[in-house]
């Protein structure tokens, strides 16, 4: 029994540290700075978590198992993912360290925010995609401002547990944060029928 955890343990970490990558990758490339993936923790738990200490943004996607519609979201703090959407709208790093202090977006920050997301959901889908041969795939369901120790606002399927990912993350020469991923755990696929 032991040994089943732990293979399912590995999994969820492998599974964690190819989204994260592939989120990292694809946003630094966007964002024409370097994102760095510093660290990945991960863990399954029966209820969402929440950015604590601080404002975050979900950036919500939906995740479709073999047809069957579920939901996740990915926690990031408002400084830094307001330098996202700056970094997207193409400002200089002087600005952007302005900006990062803001507690209020304009609608230019908001739309560069939903694009963000949209990236995110990208990135998700292909990742995900190249990890279960097509049977799975995602999409973008907008953001959601949360206030510290709120958790983000999506359905869940009574008995399915959320993977959370915790990953270390580090921005151009910003100071390192973490990213927060909730993921409904996917089961591999049955073998085929003989």
């Amino acid at each position: 029994m032991a040994a089943s955890g732990n293979i399912a343990e590995q999994a969820d970490l492998a599974l964690c540290e190819a989204l994260m990558r592939r989120i990292c990758d694809d946003l630094g490339m966007l964002l024409d700075r370097p994102l760095e993936l510093e660290q990945v923790t991960a863990t399954r738990s029966p209820h969402k978590v929440a950015g604590e200490r601080s404002v975050h943004i979900a950036f919500k996607f939906g995740v479709s198992v073999d047809g069957v519609a579920q939901h996740g979201a990915i926690l990031v703090p408002l400084a830094d993912s307001i330098a996202f959407a700056c970094y997207l709208m193409m400002m200089t790093d002087e600005v952007v360290t302005t900006r990062r202090k803001d507690k209020d977006l304009d609608r230019a920050q908001k739309d560069a925010m939903v694009e963000v997301c949209n990236l995110v959901g990208g990135s998700i889908d292909g990742a995900l995609r190249d990890q279960f041969q097509k049977r799975v795939s995602a999409r973008s369901e907008g953001c959601q401002g949360m206030r510290p120790g709120a958790a983000p606002a999506f359905e869940r399927i009574p008995g399915v547990e959320l993977v959370i990912a915790r990953a270390k993350v580090k921005l151009h020469t910003f100071p390192s944060f973490e990213m927060l991923m909730m993921l409904p755990a996917i089961t591999p696929a049955a073998p085929p029928a003989t």
